[in-house]
């Protein structure tokens, strides 16, 4: 699989005010789409190496044209973004096959952060920034 080269995975969390948190606006051009079986390997093994729980089915995926997808609250672009607490995940169609940004885009979900602690992403599931 691809590694993501010099775009850098980013995830960040849209600010919520309210237990039932709304999609940000950065999911208006994403689409759903059903994850290649692969997928759930990916997860159950960051699940392993983690220690973290976690349901895989609880996940959504979208996908973007192109390659890359807005990085909301900082302007910039990333090959996928994670949103734990809406347990979505948007990734950018040319990345959708790298078995990496799915890796750490699924760290993000389980870790429930939006940051990137050394723990979970250079530590106990191995090196999971591009």
């Amino acid at each position: 699989m691809n590694r993501v080269g010099p775009l850098v995975v980013v995830a960040v969390l849209a600010a919520c005010g309210s237990a039932s948190p709304t999609a940000p606006a950065a999911l208006d051009d994403a689409v759903p789409f059903t994850p290649p079986a692969w997928y759930a390997s990916a997860y159950a093994s960051m699940q392993r190496c983690s220690g973290l729980p976690g349901d895989f089915a609880t996940v959504r995926w979208y996908h973007v044209a192109g390659s890359r997808v807005p990085a909301p609250g900082s302007g910039g672009y990333a090959a996928a973004v994670s949103y734990p607490s809406l347990h979505a995940i948007v990734i950018a169609d040319f990345y959708t096959a790298d078995t990496i940004v799915v890796e750490h885009e699924v760290m993000h979900e389980l870790a429930d952060v939006t940051s990137h602690p050394p723990l979970w992403f250079d530590g106990r599931c191995g090196d999971l920034m591009p």
